[in-house]
């Protein structure tokens, strides 16, 4: 649980006012300036490795014993329950005996929120379900379905992601249109993202980013619920706010909005999620937005080797959208970094794990080492010599615990018991276990429920619904029905005897064998009795929580939650998945062009793009604390085609006196390494010379042309933003003629 819920026990919660001796001590100066701020805003630019989570609870204890300030009065936003957990226990160990912390994820405290007061809104109640990915696009495949559009066109995953940017990128009252000039493709995600709100309305339930806009919302509408929260909190502090959103940026302000006490922490180096609609101009426009702000900078690094920071800080150098620190450290210089130039993603992953192989020989832990890529499927080469080479690893982020058919069913059973009227759950196990209902059969009774606007857990027990169903799918619809009426009672018992409840009423053994047979049967009885284990676990820690509480815990999981830190392997994720952490040795992979910097993010967002894939890497390699090795391919598989690769252009932009071994790049000509430009083999009859238009660089003249089939590339220079070259198979130039 990432969250101290005291709110019932405000009025009770101890005013601390002993001091702790030695509380700022071992604290550098600009740390200790950063805990004793006492009134007004204050930004606190921490670079990578700096001990901002030890400021953050040290400033949270100072404000608490020296300032008077509640402990329920301090508010602690950040982004993943891991970054909250560790906020939370290491103020506990500071404080063990206070009670009344606000520590938390924005989608824990918006949740938590939405819990108490959402029935002010008329169109949910409190027992909303919270749907995560995998419900999300299974929604919008149905309303796909509904409208009639091509599910090959408009697939769930682009406009889940097209409709998760509309709501993180605007607030409610700003209106969620689309662009009339943008072509049908616009006007088509609007009316798919109308009908999409219109069914998560009907089925009581909320997706990620509404947990944040229907808090916004509410607030916006109710000012005297947003004054409730606003007036309670004294101190508010924000963690990681290059990562905010507009959403999350207008919180914030409403938040901190009675005392004007607000601290943020955060590095615009580190800002990498622009793609799910973070603004890395929160941060640097704090200063604008607060004039009286005392800014407060991090510089030293506990972390890192002087070569690996110097590295990381040329390269980011290159960066505009920025604010200059001057990172150091007394570690030491340390070893060069390493650069590793390979045939393809098989050779990359062998030496990879035989340098793994080296450092455990050399003693250090498996724990000790990571692997980060870019792109998941850069995973099947890395995880196969791993596997061949002996190296245990783990895969954080890969396929979570939640995701898996068998937990997936079971906690869709327990969101349809808490709420009736999430037709998704009803959907997901009407047939768990089997009980005959084809889809023509559904489909009556979906059609039943629309036209009369009922959920499909109150049509199924009208008469006349099943009247219309026969044979074995009419039986199956009553005894699911009242099972699940049956299955109501069990709600109020706790997560886990509701649970036990669940596996005895479906006949889990049955269950388990219409699914599979031997092995595959135990590992689903297993995970199956881990999930037991886990319900039966949260009773005990929140004795108050209940079921409603245990499935808000599970939703609100996060990627990088199933890392297990105490195992002895080498950790493998992504480079967004490897923020906030760090690991002796650290190896990034695939530092080639189009893949880091990617190609589709640069040619997106050209103004942008580059720098944010620069902070990727940036990110990455300030997760090292002794040795960092850096690889990439000269050949490497692209769904199904092999590719020519060049070196990232960001492998020259780190200083070469940081960098020792790799092979040097050969000199020869592009044409050399790529071959000559087929024409027909690409698909595409451009020329030198010919005027083409890029839909962000506008208008320009191919200077060159190289390669075929997906490694075709063309050198064009535009006329507004200089020479670029692009890969033929993504770049979509229409030809306009001859210059």
């Amino acid at each position: 649980m990432d969250w101290l819920d005291v709110r019932s026990m405000a009025d009770d919660a101890p005013k601390v006012s002993s001091k702790i001796p030695g509380l700022l001590e071992g604290l550098n100066p600009p740390q200790r300036e950063a805990c004793e701020h006492e009134q007004g805003p204050l930004l606190i630019l921490a670079g990578p490795g700096s001990g901002k989570t030890r400021v953050i609870t040290s400033r949270v204890a100072y404000l608490i014993t020296e300032c008077g300030v509640g402990p329920d009065e301090i508010l602690a936003l950040t982004f993943t329950n891991k970054a909250a957990k560790e906020m939370r226990e290491r103020v506990q160990r500071l404080l063990p005996n206070t009670q009344g912390f606000w520590i938390s994820t924005f989608h824990s405290l918006c949740a938590r929120i939405l819990r108490r007061e959402i029935e002010i809104l008329p169109e949910y109640t409190r027992d909303f379900s919270i749907y995560d990915t995998a419900d999300k696009r299974q929604l919008l495949k149905t309303v796909i379905k509904e409208l009639n559009y091509d599910a090959k066109r408009f697939r769930p995953p682009v406009l889940a992601s097209w409709i998760s940017n509309a709501k993180n990128n605007c607030a409610p009252d700003d209106g969620l249109t689309f662009d009339p000039d943008g072509g049908i493709d616009d006007e088509v995600c609007a009316r798919v993202m109308a009908r999409y709100q219109q069914r998560m309305r009907e089925n009581n339930a909320l997706d990620f980013d509404d947990l944040l806009l229907v808090t916004l919302e509410m607030f916006e509408k109710h000012p005297g619920v947003r004054d409730s929260y606003s007036y309670r909190f004294r101190q508010v502090m924000v963690d990681e706010y290059q990562d905010t959103n507009r959403v999350q940026y207008r919180l914030v302000q409403h938040f901190s909005g009675h005392h004007g006490n607000l601290t943020v922490c955060g590095d615009p180096d580190q800002s990498i999620y622009g793609w799910r609609g973070a603004d890395v101009r929160n941060i640097l426009d704090f200063e604008a937005d607060h004039p009286e702000a005392k800014t407060v900078r991090l510089e030293q690094n506990y972390r890192s080797t002087g070569t690996i920071l110097k590295a990381a800080s040329v390269l980011i150098a290159n960066n505009s959208q920025r604010k200059p620190k001057d990172l150091w450290t007394e570690s030491g210089e340390g070893e060069l970094i390493a650069l590793i130039q390979c045939g393809d993603e098989e050779d990359e992953a062998r030496e990879l794990a035989l340098r793994c192989k080296n450092l455990h020989r050399q003693g250090k832990a498996w724990s000790e080492i990571a692997i980060f890529y870019r792109m998941n499927f850069m995973q099947r080469a890395l995880e196969s010599a791993l596997r061949l080479s002996g190296v245990p690893y783990q895969v954080v982020g890969g396929l979570e615990f939640y995701a898996r058919r068998e937990i997936k069913d079971l906690m869709a059973w327990l969101k349809l018991m808490v709420n009736p009227r999430d037709d998704g759950a009803f959907l997901r196990v009407v047939n768990v276990p089997s009980r005959g209902v084809g889809e023509t059969s559904m489909g009556r009774l979906v059609q039943y429920a629309r036209e009369r606007g009922l959920c499909l857990s109150d049509a199924v027990q009208q008469e006349d619904a099943l009247a219309q169903i026969r044979g074995r799918a009419k039986k199956g619809l009553a005894e699911f029905s009242a099972m699940r009426q049956e299955l109501t009672e069990a709600v109020e018992a706790g997560a886990g005897v509701a649970l036990d409840t669940l596996l005895e009423t479906i006949d889990a053994e049955r269950w388990f064998m219409e699914m599979d047979t031997g092995d595959a049967m135990i590992d689903r009885e297993s995970n199956v009795e881990e999930l037991r284990s886990h319900a039966h676990q949260y009773d005990r820690l929140q004795p108050k929580g209940g079921l409603p509480g245990f499935l808000q815990d599970v939703a609100l999981v996060s990627d990088v939650d199933d890392l297990d830190e105490g195992t002895e392997q080498v950790k493998m994720m992504t480079l967004h998945s490897s923020k906030g952490l760090e690991f002796p040795h650290v190896f990034v992979t695939g530092l080639e062009e189009e893949l880091l910097p990617h190609g589709r993010a640069v040619e997106e967002d050209p103004e942008n793009g580059l720098q944010e894939e620069r902070r990727l890497l940036y990110v990455g390699m300030t997760r090292a604390m002794e040795g960092l090795t850096l690889s990439y391919a000269t050949q490497r598989r692209f769904f199904g085609e092999d590719r020519w690769q060049r070196p990232s252009c960001f492998l020259d932009e780190i200083p070469p006196e940081t960098i020792e071994g790799g092979v040097e790049p050969t000199e020869e000509s592009e044409t050399e390494a790529l071959g000559e430009f087929d024409a027909e083999e690409s698909g595409h009859d451009l020329l030198i010379g010919h005027l083409v238009k890029h839909d962000h660089f506008g208008v320009g003249t191919v200077q060159q042309l190289t390669g075929a089939g997906v490694n075709a590339r063309a050198t064009v220079s535009f006329n507004r933003h200089g020479t670029k070259q692009l890969l033929l198979a993504y770049a979509g130039l229409v030809k306009l003629g001859n210059s």
